[in-house]
């Protein structure tokens, strides 16, 4: 476009009257003049303006029309070049948080594990109520409920798809709590398994682990 410019620049000095001039003296058709023209063309598309050279007679419009399209055209070059820039952080972010969230997923199916865990070695204990055992039996499910939804998310809403390696490793730790609990269940009377709460917490997490897992969980992976 420059380039183009400086051209008709140059070439409309061939009209009396038309063309650019440097001081008082007009631009002529000459290679030197070319080189002027091209000169001039680029300080008015960039908008720099000097003033050693100026347009005379209706090169004036065409000089307006270059410093407009130049203006136009390098803010759009800086308009792209920071939107690509915002859109790589904002990947960046997005990044991070996922990982974020894969972390805490993988680090709450641990704890509640070992919760389930805690409440077996309480039921081996004599001395303790069942109602107290129901009691963190009703929130460990609750718990895990949660988890169970917050992967069924990642895994059917995801903002990125987790490395083949993370999501066995959550699945495989998924499917040890859902084997575990269901051996905790056992050891309950059975007026305590009927309890509302549990229930209601049993029937979500069986409808979002038959989503999520189903047989998908490999059989002879170890829970990390």
């Amino acid at each position: 476009m420059i380039v183009g410019f400086g051209i008709a620049y140059w070439a409309a000095g061939a009209w009396q009257g038309q063309g650019l001039r440097v001081g008082t003296d007009p631009v002529e058709a000459t290679w030197d003049g070319l080189l002027t023209a091209i000169y001039f063309s680029f300080v008015t598309a960039l908008s720099v303006g000097y003033g050693d050279v100026v347009p005379v007679g209706a090169v004036r419009v065409l000089a307006i029309l270059e410093g407009a399209g130049g203006l136009l055209i390098f803010g759009c070059v800086i308009s792209k070049l920071v939107s690509r820039r915002q859109e790589e952080l904002t990947g960046e972010i997005h990044r991070i948080a996922f990982e974020d969230r894969l972390g805490r997923v993988r680090t709450n199916l641990h704890l509640v594990l070992s919760e389930i865990h805690a409440i077996a070695e309480m039921c081996a204990v004599p001395s303790v109520r069942p109602e107290r055992i129901l009691t963190r039996v009703e929130s460990v499910a609750a718990v895990f409920a949660g988890e169970l939804q917050a992967i069924h998310d990642l895994l059917y809403r995801p903002q990125q798809v987790p490395e083949e390696q993370v999501l066995e490793s959550i699945l495989a730790n998924l499917a040890a709590v859902l084997r575990e609990l269901n051996d905790l269940l056992i050891c309950l009377p059975n007026a305590q398994r009927r309890s509302a709460t549990l229930q209601a917490n049993l029937r979500c997490m069986t409808a979002l682990a038959n989503e999520i897992c189903g047989e998908c969980v490999p059989r002879t992976y170890a829970p990390a």
